[in-house]
């Protein structure tokens, strides 16, 4: 099952553990808010070429990348302990 940008602007909570699926939440916010990649690459400091390779599938996002990017868009970054 895909999800829609429209249903990613929905969900306020992604697990990290699926990178993908954390990126692919992003990338449909960098979208929805109209954020050009090339601002995106000079706001968060991860570089067009691995957008490229995440969403493309080839490559899996560092963990400090993803957070680069979800700070760029305006996510908190929230450890928490399971119960």
């Amino acid at each position: 099952m895909t999800t829609t940008p429209e249903e990613f602007s929905k969900i306020d909570e992604f697990d990290l553990c699926n990178q993908r699926r954390a990126m692919a939440a992003l990338n449909a916010e960098r979208k929805r808010i109209g954020m050009p990649i090339v601002v995106m690459e000079d706001t968060s400091g991860v570089s067009m070429n691995s957008f490229y390779a995440w969403n493309g599938g080839s490559r899996e996002p560092t963990l400090g990348c993803l957070v680069a990017v979800a700070q760029t868009l305006g996510f908190d970054l929230i450890m928490r302990r399971r119960k």
